[in-house]
């Protein structure tokens, strides 16, 4: 990565690396559930995760995978034309839970339209993730020329995992890494910013975590409020406090300082449809919270992993 054009190591700037173009997520809906709905681990979801388990809803409208596909492709078209265009991503809740026949059956279907979209891209959470599920992913290799699976971290401390009812812990998102890179898939994890509960350091942490179980990504984003959300009414009584847009970016930075050079950071801040979106407001968009995080780092004279003993 050539720090003097850029200080972060983006996906944009490695798909067009590796593929000459950005690819375009085309993101499909399995209507599946989570451990944290359907009794297992809990009810209702994580306090922030609202009742399309941060997907599309899709399934719910009962759109076919054909149609959910072609719709997207159809977006993915406009950037690019011609050739490959898309990344297929399984994003709504964990992919890879309860059992495997949904999603064995849709990869059926997925290997025809891998010509288009070279990278398929599976999101789950690490005590959802078995052996037999990471060798579904592996034997989807063949087809696709990368296999990513996304694997909610969120936090690296087990008690904050209570506190957002999401009962998960740090020791399986780590077997969940080790079991996935065994078998040549690309792992890609996700960390809040200011979850209640969390330490002043606890995404400096996470990222520390993400480090040493060797991800090849990772996706950042703040703490956001989503109408139909046990975070709402957590909210709206005052129980929480949320990032502003300036601290977020100085978080943000300081994390980048602490993260590998080589791991592609596939997402530094999320958005949320305008009708789902509560909290926090204001807030910049996607774009301008990018370039302020960038801007912070060049502010500093610094860039990723400008702070690890490896990196100059």
């Amino acid at each position: 990565m050539d720090f003097t054009q850029a200080p972060v190591h983006t996906l944009g700037r490695s798909l067009k690396q590796r593929y000459g173009r950005r690819l375009r997520r085309v993101m499909l809906d399995l209507g599946l559930t989570c451990p944290n709905r359907d009794g297992a681990s809990g009810y209702g979801g994580c306090i922030y995760c609202d009742l399309s388990g941060s997907g599309t809803g899709a399934a719910k409208r009962s759109e076919s995978l054909e149609q959910q596909w072609q719709e997207g492709l159809a977006r993915a078209r406009k950037v690019n034309p011609e050739g490959q265009a898309a990344i297929i991503y399984f994003q709504s809740y964990s992919n890879t839970y309860p059992d495997l026949r949904p999603l064995a059956n849709a990869l059926e279907q997925m290997k025809s339209w891998s010509e288009v979209a070279p990278i398929l891209t599976i999101g789950t959470r690490p005590d959802c993730f078995s052996a037999e599920a990471a060798d579904l992913l592996a034997a989807q290799l063949p087809y696709f020329k990368e296999v990513w699976v996304e694997f909610g971290l969120e936090t690296a401390d087990d008690a904050v995992q209570k506190i957002i009812g999401r009962h998960d812990t740090l020791a399986n998102f780590h077997s969940a890494c080790e079991r996935a890179g065994e078998r040549g898939l690309q792992r890609i994890a996700h960390c809040i910013a200011g979850l209640p509960g969390e330490k002043e350091n606890g995404l400096l942490r996470q990222v520390q975590e993400v480090a040493k179980v060797n991800c090849e990504g990772i996706k950042f984003h703040q703490l956001m409020v989503l109408h139909k959300t046990k975070l709402a009414k957590m909210w709206l009584d005052g129980k929480i406090t949320l990032l502003s847009a300036e601290e977020y970016t100085t978080k943000i930075a300081d994390a980048l300082e602490y993260l590998p050079p080589h791991i592609i950071v596939h997402r530094l801040v999320a958005e949320a449809p305008a009708e789902s979106y509560l909290a926090p407001k204001p807030w910049p968009g996607r774009q301008k919270v990018h370039s302020n995080i960038e801007q912070e780092l060049l502010r500093r004279g610094t860039h990723q992993g400008a702070r690890l003993s490896c990196c100059p």
